[in-house]
């Protein structure tokens, strides 16, 4: 879960010194939602996935086989 610092927090598993007000950082949603529920953080929309802009092989590209002897 993606958040933003509202306070000032530690959270040793994201970072070894305090996230001042405003730090973007990422939690295990349990975690996170533990933040959000006693404001001391909140949820940052996540960002849309990667589009997969790699065009597909031609269909007369199959994998090569081999010849029994």
């Amino acid at each position: 879960m993606k958040l933003k610092a509202i306070d000032t927090l530690h959270i040793s598993s994201v970072s070894p010194d305090n996230m001042a007000p405003g730090t973007e950082f990422e939690v295990a949603d349990d975690i996170g939602q533990s933040l959000v529920d006693r404001g001391l953080a909140k949820a940052i929309k996540a960002e849309a996935p990667v589009e997969n802009k790699m065009t597909p092989a031609p269909a007369n590209k199959a994998a090569p086989t081999r010849k029994a002897k």
